[in-house]
């Protein structure tokens, strides 16, 4: 039935080729690449029971090692594009959920919209960075979304002004509902080109010294939970830096990241997970919460 309206390919993936920590076992997988297209997805998925998940470039998640029974939709085509738009001192950015955020953040500093700094080295996308509300380096999307165009379950279109959006660190109300973000539209402010792509480069230099780049990771594991103690430093007071399971290290450099190196299956990051939780707990006090998502884990996914 997918495959008659879809001008993408739908057939079965294996997982670990779409997560950044390289894990993860089959599903079956569509490509959209219009609203339209998407839209067709949700109504198919409802009509028939069937479950879904929206994956972008993966880079906030661990999908089991025998795959997922959910529906993976992945965003091709123009729902990656972007387009400018207002008046040089109040530059507009439209872009597709599967917009890819590096890439945005190059174009603004090239066009001079300051705002998107911060993203520079952040491998997610635009869905994403809004459903997460990513933010680095002193800037989070909240601060630029005015408005978030999302889809419904019935396939139905709805637009959501930044004041409903219910942002708050690493949080929004996208995550509690079944609908899908479609679009969003950033409003940034007026730059010097040079000075933007200066800062840029110099915030892409603090992710080289600082984190784990050079092996399949997805970036930080756990939310900063209440107070001023982030996560790594709750971590490594524990003494878990370097620690492993299989194939799965915390990284002896950023204690946040749990990288794989070379071999780890999904399980060995979970059972790495568990164990620093739990560590943290019994060290501090403070329960971590997992800033990644999970996928295939539970009998409904």
């Amino acid at each position: 039935m997918l495959r008659r309206g879809l001008r993408g390919t739908v057939g079965m993936v294996e997982l670990r080729r779409l997560t950044t920590w390289r894990t993860g076992g089959p599903a079956l997988a569509a490509e959209v690449s219009s609203a339209e297209e998407l839209s067709l997805v949700l109504r198919t998925c409802t009509e028939v029971e069937a479950p879904w998940f929206v994956l972008g470039l993966g880079s906030n998640i661990l999908a089991s090692d025998s795959g997922c029974r959910r529906l993976v939709v992945r965003l091709t085509g123009g729902m990656r594009s972007h387009s400018w738009s207002g008046a040089d001192d109040a530059p507009v950015l439209r872009c597709g959920a599967g917009a890819h955020l590096p890439s945005l953040s190059g174009s603004a500093c090239t066009r001079g919209a300051a705002g998107l700094e911060f993203a520079v080295g952040i491998p997610g996308t635009v869905g994403g960075a809004v459903f997460m509300n990513a933010g680095a380096y002193g800037g989070s999307m909240s601060a630029l979304v005015s408005s978030v165009t999302v889809l419904d379950s019935d396939g139905r279109k709805r637009i959501i002004p930044v004041g409903e959006c219910g942002f708050e660190y690493r949080r929004s109300r996208f995550q509690e509902e079944e609908s899908v973000i479609a679009s969003a539209e950033l409003r940034l402010e007026p730059g010097n080109p040079e000075e933007l792509r200066s800062e840029a480069r110099r915030i892409l230099a603090l992710r080289r010294s600082s984190f784990p780049l050079d092996l399949p990771n997805a970036g930080s594991v756990f939310r900063k939970p209440s107070g001023d103690i982030p996560p790594g430093r709750l971590i490594e007071d524990t003494g878990l830096k370097g620690r492993r399971e299989g194939g799965a290290m915390v990284s002896p450099l950023h204690a946040n990241f749990i990288v794989n190196t070379g071999n780890a299956t999904s399980a060995d990051i979970r059972r790495l997970i568990d164990l620093v939780r739990d560590t943290v707990y019994r060290n501090s006090g403070v329960m971590l919460e997992e800033e990644i998502r999970y996928l295939g884990w539970s009998v409904d996914d």
